[in-house]
C-alpha cells in the first residue's frame, strides 16, 4: 500500500512539474547585431531581467543582416516561443517578420527601433526620440548662442527610421530654439555620414569628413554616443577637437565619461537596462489579459549634460 501511496504521489508530482514547465513562458529576442555596447547591452539585460521572471529566452544575432534575422526568427518559432521581442534590422524585414510571427500566432514587441503602423505587434518600446533629440539642440543653441551652427551628421545607416527621427528633432530643436531667441536661423548641416552604429564607423565617416569639410566644422550630432566617441577620436587626431562641439544620444557609460571630461557636450538616456525591463513589463501584462497598448511606450526623457552628468553615471552599469 505504501509503494501505491509513493507511486501515485511521484506521477502527480511529475505532472505537475510538467504542466508547470508548459506553463513557463518563452521569449525569443531577435537583435539585429551585438555589434556595440548599446546591443550587447539589450542582450544581456534582457538575460537578467527575463532570469528574475522565471521566463525562458533565446537571443540571436543577425550580425546585421535581414535575411539572418529572418531566419533567426523562424528558427525560434520553431523552438515554441509564446513572444517575440523585435530589433529590426530595417524597417521592411520588421514588417515581414511581425507577419511571419503573427501567421504562427505569437505576439511582437519592437525594441528600441520603430516600423510601420501597420505592422500587427504589440507595441514598440524606445526612448523619446523627439523629445530627447529637441531637448539636446536647444542645449546646443544654449552653448552657440547666436553664432553660425556649421554642423556635420553622423547617421548609423540608411532606412533606419530611428536614426531618422533623432537628426530631424535634434535639426528641429535647433531651429526653433534659434527662431525663438534670435528670430532667425543660423544652422547649416555640413555633411552627414554614416558610421553603422559603432565607434570604428563613426571615427571613419568623421575622418572622411575633415578631409572634405575641415575648416567649416564647428559642430557634430551624432545618432548614437559609440559612433560619436569615434568621431572625437578622429577630431582629437586631427587636432580639431577644441574647435568643435559633439553632440550624440543613447547615455552610454563611456559616452558619459566624455561629457565629464568636456568632449562631449551633451546625451541623453537610452538605457537598455530600462528598455529591456520594460518590454518584459509589458509581455508579464499582456499575458495577464491586458491587450490595450499605445503604439509607443516610451521610457523616460533625460537630458545628460556636465551639470549633471555625476548624478546619472553609474560605474556598475552593463552600458
Amino acid at each position: 500500500m505504501k509503494k501505491v501511496l509513493v507511486s501515485l504521489l511521484l506521477a502527480v508530482a511529475s505532472v505537475a512539474v510538467s504542466a508547470h514547465a508548459e506553463d513557463k513562458i518563452k521569449v525569443g529576442f531577435a537583435n539585429r547585431t551585438l555589434n556595440g555596447a548599446f546591443f550587447n547591452g539589450l542582450t544581456e539585460y534582457m538575460k537578467i531581467h527575463a532570469k528574475e521572471r522565471g521566463y525562458d529566452l533565446i537571443t540571436t544575432d543577425a550580425r546585421g543582416d535581414l535575411n539572418k534575422q529572418i531566419s533567426d526568427v523562424e528558427d525560434m518559432i520553431s523552438q515554441g516561443i509564446n513572444y517575440l521581442v523585435l530589433n529590426p534590422q530595417d524597417p521592411e524585414a520588421g514588417m515581414r517578420i511581425t507577419q511571419i510571427a503573427k501567421r504562427a500566432n505569437i505576439p511582437t514587441v519592437i525594441l528600441d527601433s520603430d516600423i510601420s503602423l501597420d505592422a500587427p505587434v504589440i507595441t514598440r518600446v524606445q526612448a523619446n526620440n523627439a523629445k530627447n533629440n529637441i531637448a539636446i539642440g536647444e542645449y546646443a543653441v544654449e552653448q552657440f548662442g547666436n553664432k553660425p551652427m556649421n554642423c556635420v551628421l553622423i547617421s548609423g545607416n540608411q532606412g533606419n527610421l530611428v536614426g531618422e527621427a533623432r537628426r530631424s528633432n535634434f535639426i528641429r530643436g535647433v531651429m526653433e530654439a534659434q527662431l525663438r531667441k534670435y528670430n532667425q536661423t543660423n544652422l547649416t548641416i555640413v555633411s552627414q555620414g554614416w558610421g553603422n552604429w559603432d565607434q570604428q564607423g563613426g571615427l571613419k565617416a568623421m575622418e572622411d569628413i575633415i578631409v572634405a569639410q575641415g575648416n567649416k566644422i564647428n559642430c557634430v550630432y551624432s545618432e548614437m554616443d559609440d559612433m560619436a566617441l569615434g568621431a572625437i577620436l578622429s577630431l582629437k587626431g586631427a587636432n580639431k577637437l577644441q574647435d568643435v562641439k559633439v553632440y550624440a544620444h543613447d547615455g552610454y557609460k563611456k559616452g558619459l565619461e566624455a561629457v565629464e571630461r568636456g568632449d562631449l557636450q551633451a546625451t541623453a538616456a537610452n538605457n537598455p537596462n530600462t528598455l529591456t525591463n520594460t518590454v518584459l513589463d509589458i509581455i508579464a501584462k499582456y499575458q495577464a489579459g491586458n491587450k490595450d497598448f499605445p503604439d509607443y511606450v516610451y521610457t523616460p526623457t533625460v537630458l545628460i549634460t556636465k551639470d549633471n552628468v555625476k548624478q546619472v553615471y553609474d560605474p556598475k552599469s552593463l552600458f
